[in-house]
Parts: structure tokens; sequence; C-alpha cells
């Protein structure tokens, strides 16, 4: 659909309505929001970069981890690992699902903290802008004392303390308690203080500026899986998991006190000041698109990190070596992060919906035509192979860098921050199904590419129900606005 409100600039002061036929409720602040335009104060195009840059190396640091993850899968699941004892590969039944499920927690928290992690930040803003001019400290409120930097900086002292305790673990069960959960907490106390704000801060281009700040994740990929890849093979998963802890302090400091603030804190109606509204309105419950949204998160969230889990194991399944695969993986995420950038472009110039189906039909052409192709061509079929690690990678950044700025187009800027943060929780609970059950998919066989096969399947089934649910949810926005072609 076509995008609201004019670009932010130094010169103007913007309105940034909310969507036509706004949902009503009996909520007060709700009629409130849906009766008029949100006045918003200017912004310098120095702020937006600084937005800019500090939400990018947020996506570098988390989502850039999450997508490297299966080099340590990879590794885990070797004979030459060192950190496990004893070795999987050693065992009759090799934990693939377990292991798996390490990296999913960690990414699937990233995202699914957002029920708890969004509400806090609200607390804390809105005791800022109440208790501001109380010049006792006593009289203030945790919340007030707290502040959003004390969050993430506790997010960054949590993700450096998982890969750190990571570094010592010995089972399976302390790496899921270590570089899965306690990171995954972290992440998510980093990440959406961060990324919350973002979208506030454009609105012409809002989509072009969600892909250039989510193409870190692309951009993370691409340096960590080569270096990850070989600090595991010259120094070992012990090191590796505390340069991993070193990085995340020098990177994650100066963006967790760079957090910008919300331009929504507040909500007035007459002479009440309400908290930013964080929960889910009744009323959306009932609606297609909002349904469609939902389902359309979860089972792209469990497809799309699935091919990113297996690419170095599949690729030395077909004979390439584990270096080989991290360097498509990091090809994988490089390809990715520039598919965000064109493809948030592409969703400004013709309509984000219209973009967002196109692009996860062609993440389910890949998936059916190429890697399904190379498993049945087995050990022939790393040409095929490699097509897909180029198509895939292009066809799903479109997801990542569009679904965001759909959410404030069709239910609008207010109330971004309240559906997406509902959205991303799905979207994590989706990512901790995908890959643990395609590792059960896969199986003890560890003989061949053919094994493989389940796991396609399994994959291409989710994300076309992604693509049905998308195409759903861009046929009930139709209805509740009109049908236009830029949508």
């Amino acid at each position: 659909m076509a995008s609201s409100g004019i670009e932010l600039t130094s010169r103007h002061v913007i309105t940034d309505p909310t969507p036509v036929n706004a949902p009503q409720s009996s909520d007060p602040e709700v009629d409130d929001e849906a009766a008029a335009p949100v006045q918003l104060p200017p912004v310098a195009r120095r702020e937006q970069a600084s937005v800019l840059l500090s939400a990018f190396l947020t996506i570098c640091l988390t989502i850039g981890y999450n997508q490297t993850y299966g080099v340590f899968q990879e590794y885990y699941l070797s004979s030459t690992q060192t950190l496990l004892n004893p070795p999987p590969s050693s065992l009759p039944n090799p934990p693939t699902a377990e292991l798996a499920f390490v990296g999913t927690l960690g990414a699937g928290l990233t995202w699914a903290g957002s029920i708890f992690v969004n509400p806090l930040i609200s607390r804390i803003e809105h005791s800022h802008y109440n208790h501001s001019h109380l010049s006792d400290p006593s009289s203030r409120s945790l919340f007030h004392r707290l502040g959003v930097k004390h969050v993430t900086i506790l997010g960054v002292a949590l993700m450096c303390c998982g890969f750190l305790l990571a570094s010592f673990a010995m089972t399976v069960t302390q790496l899921l308690l270590t570089q899965g959960l306690l990171y995954g907490i972290g992440s998510s106390l980093l990440y959406f203080p961060l990324l919350g704000p973002a979208p506030e801060y454009f609105t012409k281009h809002r989509a072009t500026a969600l892909g250039l700040i989510l193409s870190g994740g692309g951009v993370g990929g691409l340096v960590l899986s080569p270096a990850l890849r070989s600090l595991l093979s010259t120094l070992g998963a012990a090191w590796t998991l505390r340069v991993l802890a070193g990085l995340s302090l020098v990177v994650g400091l100066p963006v967790a006190l760079a957090v910008p603030p919300s331009r929504f804190p507040t909500s007035q109606t007459g002479t009440t000041v309400a908290r930013r509204r964080t929960h889910i309105q009744r009323s959306l419950l009932s609606q297609p698109a909002f349904l469609l949204s939902a389902v359309a998160a979860f089972t792209q969230a469990a497809g799309a990190q699935l091919p990113l889990t297996f690419i170095p194991s599949y690729s030395v399944s077909l004979g390439f070596s584990a270096g080989t695969g991290a360097t498509l993986l990091a090809t994988a995420n490089v390809v990715n992060a520039v598919a965000r950038v064109i493809t948030g472009y592409a969703g400004d110039r013709f309509g984000r919906l219209n973009a967002l189906v196109v692009s996860l039909l062609g993440a389910v052409a890949a998936v059916f035509g190429l890697w399904l192709g190379s498993v049945s061509e087995g050990s022939n079929g790393g040409r095929l192979w490699l097509a897909f690690v180029v198509l895939y990678s292009v066809s799903a950044g479109g997801y990542y860098a569009l679904f965001p700025a759909t959410i404030a187009d069709v239910f609008g800027i207010r109330s971004y921050a309240a559906v997406n943060g509902f959205i991303y929780f799905i979207r994590g609970c989706g990512t901790m199904v995908g890959s643990p059950v395609g590792g059960t998919l896969l199986g003890k066989d560890s003989g061949g590419s053919g094994q493989y096969a389940n796991v396609v399947y399994w994959d291409g089934a989710l994300l076309l129900g992604s693509a049905v649910c998308i195409l759903g949810v861009r046929w009930a926005d139709a209805v509740r606005r009109g049908w236009m072609w830029r949508a």
C-alpha cells in the first residue's frame, strides 16, 4: 500500500496518520488515536543517521550471530570438536535436534522476549515522563531510576556471560542454558530497545530504512561465518566462545549507550497521560489481517532459519569441506543483506505487501526447485545447491525488510510497538520449532545428502504456508481499505 506521511527532516513537522478505518475499541485511548493524526516534532537527518547506525550494529551483533550458528552446529557434530564430552559424533544417536535447539533457542528468545521487554521499556519511558519534574530522587519510582540504558547494558552483560559460561560447558544441556537461554535473554534486552523506536523516525522511506537496518544480519553473518569457522579449527570451541564474549562487550556496550528514545512514550487522552500501549487490543483478535499475519510470522520464522542451520552440514554431506560450508553460509548472509535493502526499496516503490508475496513465493520455488533437486541428485547436486544458496538468500531477505513496515502500514504507527512486539513473540516461537523438528526429521543416519529430503519438504511446506497467509493479508487489507494495486 502507499506509504503515508512525508520524510522526516529538520524542516518539517510530521503528521503520521493512523490507517483508514482504524479498528475501534471501547478503550478511550484507542478512540483518541483513531480520531486524530499524530503530530510529531521534527527530526534532524543526523539523528536519523544515529538511529540507523545503532540499530544496524545491534542487528549485526544479534541476528548476525543467530544466522551463523550453523557453523557451531556442524562443529559440535564433527569428530574434531573438543568441547563436549563424550563427543556427539561417537554416540549411536547423535543429538542433532538438541544441538539445533541450542541455536534456535537463542534466536527464538531474541524475538520472543518482545512480550516482556516492550512492556518493561514502556513502563520506564512513562515513568520518566511523569516523574521528571520531581527533584527528590527518593520520590521517584523504580522504573524511573532504572532507565532504558540500564536494560540494554544488562542485555550486553547477559550475552557476554552466556558465551563465556558456554566455553566451560561439557554437555548439550549446559550449552542450552548458556549459549541458548542466557544469550537469548540478553540479546532480546538489547534488540528491542534499539529496534523498537527505529520505524518512528521514518515515514516515506520507512521500508528502505528498515531494509538498511536489517541488512546488518547479513553483514554480521558475512563477517562471523568464516571467522568462527577459522577460530573453531585453530583455537577450539572454548576460546572461540570467549572471543565472542569479548566481541559482544566491545561492540555491544557503545550501542547499548546509544539507545534512541521512543517518539511515543505516552498516550494523551484529555487530561490523562497513559502509558504507551504495548498490549494487543482484543478487537484485533477478530481481524483476519492480524490472525493471518501471526500465522505467517510463525511459519516463516520456522522455515527461514532452517536452511541457515543446515547449510554447513548439508554442504559437508555433498562432499564440500567444512570451510566451504562456512563460506557458503557467509555468502548466504551477504546476499541476504543486499536483498533486504533492494526489497525494502522495491516495497516503497511497488507496494510492501506485493513485494512481500513475491519474495516468499521465490523462497518456496528455491526450496522445492533447487534444494530438493540437489537432494535428488545426491553427490552430483553441488551446482543446484550453490544456486539454491544464492536464490534462497535473495528471496528470503524480503520478509525481514518488508514485514515490519507492513505492520506500520496496516495497523498504524501508534500500534506498531504492540503489534510488532506480539508478532516477534510469535516469530520467536516459530524459530524454536523449525530447526529442532528438522533435526528430528534428519534422524540418526549420517550418510549422504539423501537423508535431507524430509527436511526440505518440511521447510518448503512452512514457507508455502507463510506465502498463502500473506496473500490472505493482502486480500483482507484490500477488503478493508478498498483495492489498490500498490499495497
